[in-house]
């Protein structure tokens, strides 16, 4: 299951690497930021991406020098940080989408049929549902 996981991942990062010119983890870390409403306090950018702090910091000035997010003091706590997609970002984000379910399709999906998707689904989100904190 993790050399499946591992080829799909390597497929998308390739494709939005020659698609869109960014990695596949930048767009990782666009969509985790536009799921939380565009803006997301460090620490909790470090947990998602599983990266420790001092990563996460070097992940978001790497996204910060491509004009993807911006660092903006956190309104409700002056003392920490938060990043907030920019609209190239946003733009970028959207841009992507579309290649990674292409991707997700061409190496993953069509090797499927419905049912079996469906049970999957299932199976997988039993194990989500074990595995989150309560």
């Amino acid at each position: 299951m993790m050399h499946i996981h591992a080829t799909v991942i390597n497929a998308i990062d390739q494709t939005l690497r020659e698609e869109v010119g960014i990695p596949g983890a930048w767009y990782e870390a666009l969509v985790e930021i536009s799921l939380n409403g565009g803006a997301m306090r460090m620490n909790e950018f470090a947990q998602e991406t599983t990266l420790t702090r001092s990563g996460a910091t070097r992940f978001a000035d790497r996204l910060e020098d491509a004009g993807l997010v911006e660092r903006r003091s956190c309104p409700s706590d002056r003392r920490g940080w938060e990043l907030v997609l920019t609209e190239k970002g946003r733009t970028t984000q959207r841009a992507s989408a579309p290649y990674v379910l292409a991707a997700i399709d061409g190496h993953f999906g069509r090797h499927i049929d419905d049912d079996e998707a469906g049970v999957l689904a299932t199976a997988l989100g039993r194990v989500q549902e074990a595995l989150a904190p309560v």
